[in-house]
């Protein structure tokens, strides 16, 4: 073992004597490749004043000077740091964590070269910072640097995305070598670095490569500043429309491209994390399975962020994009592949989390043994909901994002009706109805029919139409099971749907003034098949609970009509008396196989439709607060004929809707409308 620690340690000492010496050659060979060109270096009269160098560092920009600090102050402390350790092994001495050292002070130099060619890579010519402006004025007179001799943005920028993958592959070499390891400071020490690594990575692929792509090629300062002054009166930022941070920007592929890869690099870091724990603790099990996905899975996140540098449209394109898709064309006869495999995509992420969730899982038991593949998903769990259910999202609805929910709400109305076949929101009443909604009072929305899979209660809320025509902002109550399987669970919580509880009704009710849920609930879900076999809209009623609460706040019932979304998918196999019994005894109808278009989880064209019925006020109580069961009846009474009257005015115009009938289920028997 001596012996083996011996050579690794010369390995690794001599990486970094490769890795130090070539961070100074570097930085001169960017001087001269940035040195005016019409005056060869050797000829030409150092201006007064501060160094060459110092002038070259100061002038490129802040992005060239932030990355030469990091390269410069990482190679001093590898240099630092290398000094004692050379002479420890001059000596043959024996020291506490030797090997740790020798792989601090390698990686350090390794970390100061990758930061010293990205330095090079993002010059711009520019002034200095105005505190060293005046000190550098007279010094830098007529001296103009010439990035000619540099290879072109776009080169550029696919160099920048390659140092990424450097870094990944480097953080994935520090977790493999943990196999070796024992010594739980070395341990942490690699896993910390190995998560430094891959967040270098990410964060150099998307924000240096995607600057260097997508901004405004500057030709100097003045050019430079022009440029940008211009970008910002345009509205494009002054990055040419290229901002680090910009949620739902640049395209449908774009987006999700980047919240995949995101999601992709948070769960390798939530992997790290996890070692990393354990490794503090002095708890070391399956290590090489956690490193090795924790590999994978970044290497596949830097990937897609590499990719979706090439699908960003900056607002220069989108704004063409709309001109031209507004403009009439003539031969133009729907969208293009481009464009279809794109809804695809997007409603693909809407409707098939679980079976996404459900393959990889049987995967990694068919690729891993059981127990290996056991352990593997209870510790990733363990740290997925510890993670994700801080501050009881599901019942506050903490992890709520607008961004995402405006975005998702315009890509639906853009692209449903070319995938469905048409998609309309209709107020019962037109502007009347509107009228009667009250952003101060309390709404109640039911909506019917609850479906296999009832997606629309969703994203309702979110569509510009419904935005358009109600004043209102409800938020969807949903059954637990979609807050509870990964993936689905972050799409829900970030579309603000919480869980429907009692305590979370009341408490969204009072906070929100204004809820969405299906009243049918699964026990509707059961029902969905007499659609397909009987020509029968079957809606169940035997729930109640959402009339005494909406009595108990004082709050309004509204009705809402949903035609084709429940006939848009069907289960394949269909045994009504076993589905109603797993309801009842398990919460959910097993067996669930949805299929729907090509036999795959996705809706087939059945044409949509929401229609919203006038707000039934809630009633005076006798003792208010505390309805009675005869109040309860009567509102739930009123609430059910509202929705017959809908039916009757709606339903015979939908398409493929005039021969199917209205068939409202209590818990005692069917009533036919």
């Amino acid at each position: 073992m001596t012996s083996l620690l011996a050579v690794t340690g010369d390995a690794l000492l001599t990486a970094f004597a490769v890795a130090a010496s070539a961070v100074p050659v570097a930085h001169v060979a960017g001087v001269a490749l940035c040195w005016p060109a019409r005056t060869p270096w050797p000829q030409r009269r150092l201006p007064p004043g501060p160094a060459i160098e110092l002038q070259f560092l100061l002038c490129g920009g802040s992005r060239h000077l932030v990355l030469q600090c990091l390269s410069l102050a990482l190679w001093l402390c590898a240099v630092v740091a290398a000094v004692p350790v050379l002479l420890t092994r001059w000596r043959a001495q024996q020291t506490a964590h030797l090997e740790l050292l020798c792989a601090a002070v390698a990686i350090a130099a390794y970390c100061s070269l990758l930061f010293q060619v990205k330095a090079l890579l993002v010059f711009e010519p520019s002034e200095p910072p105005q505190l060293l402006g005046r000190a550098l004025r007279a010094g830098s007179a007529g001296l103009a640097w010439d990035v000619s001799r540099l290879p072109s943005r776009t080169a550029r920028s696919y160099i920048v995305a390659g140092l990424g993958l450097l870094w990944v592959g480097l953080g994935g070499t520090l977790l493999l070598a943990t196999e070796f390891l024992s010594d739980p400071v070395s341990l942490a020490a690699y896993y910390a670095l190995a998560a430094a690594c891959v967040t270098t990575g990410a964060f150099t692929t998307h924000g240096l490569a995607g600057f260097l792509r997508h901004s405004c090629a500057d030709a100097g300062a003045q050019d430079g500043a022009r440029a940008r002054g211009a970008a910002r009166s345009n509205g494009d930022g002054g990055s040419g429309g290229w901002r680090f941070w910009q949620p739902f920007r640049g395209g449908t592929a774009f987006v999700l491209a980047q919240a995949l890869g995101w999601a992709l690099y948070s769960s390798a870091l939530v992997a790290i994390i996890y070692l990393l724990s354990q490794a503090v603790m002095g708890v070391a099990y399956c290590v090489r399975c956690w490193a090795v996905a924790a590999g994978a899975i970044m290497f596949v996140s830097e990937l897609l962020l590499a990719g979706s540098l090439l699908t960003f449209q900056g607002p220069r394109v989108m704004k063409m994009a709309k001109h031209i898709a507004v403009a009439p064309v003539q031969g133009v006869k729907g969208p293009s592949l481009h464009e279809r495999l794109l809804d695809l995509l997007v409603i693909s992420v809407l409707y098939i989390p679980m079976h996404l969730f459900a393959a990889v899982a049987a995967l990694t038991f068919l690729v891993l043994p059981t127990a290996h593949a056991v352990a593997l998903w209870v510790g990733g769990l363990f740290v997925y909901y510890s993670a994700t259910a801080f501050g009881q999202p599901e019942h506050t609805g903490r992890r709520e994002w607008p961004a995402m929910q405006a975005w998702l709400g315009e890509q639906l109305e853009r692209f449903v009706p070319s995938w469905l076949g048409s998609l309309a929101v209709e107020l019962h009443g037109g502007k009347a109805t509107a009228e009667l909604f009250d952003p101060q009072k309390k709404y109640v929305f039911g909506l019917h029919h609850h479906g296999l899979y009832p997606l629309g209660a969703g994203y309702l809320p979110f569509l510009p139409s419904f935005r358009r025509l109600l004043p209102v902002r409800p938020v969807t109550l949903t059954a637990s099971v979609t807050v509870t399987v990964p993936l689905l669970r972050d799409i829900v919580l970030w579309l603000g749907v919480r869980v429907v509880s009692r305590r979370t009704f009341e408490h969204t009710l009072q906070e929100r003034r204004a809820v969405l849920i299906c009243p049918g609930g699964q026990a509707e879900m059961c029902l969905t098949n007499r659609l397909h076999r009987h020509k029968e809209y079957t809606v169940f009623s035997g729930h109640k609970g959402f009339v005494r609460i909406a009595l108990q706040q004082g709050a309004a019932l509204v009705p809402v009509l949903t035609l084709g979304e429940a006939d848009s998918l069907h289960n394949l196999v269909e045994w009504p008396w076993m589905q109603r019994w797993c309801t009842k005894k398990l919460g959910f109808p097993i067996p669930f196989i949805i299929a729907g278009r090509w036999c795959l989880p996705l809706p087939a064209r059945t044409h949509l439709k929401f229609v919203i019925g006038q707000p039934l006020e809630a009633p005076s109580l006798v003792v208010p607060g505390q309805p009675s069961q005869e109040e309860v009846e009567a509102f739930h009474a009123r609430f059910y004929d509202a929705l017959r009257e809908l039916w009757a005015a709606h339903a015979k115009e939908f398409p493929g809707y005039g021969d199917i009938k209205l068939v409202v289920a209590g818990k005692d028997g069917d009533v036919v409308a």
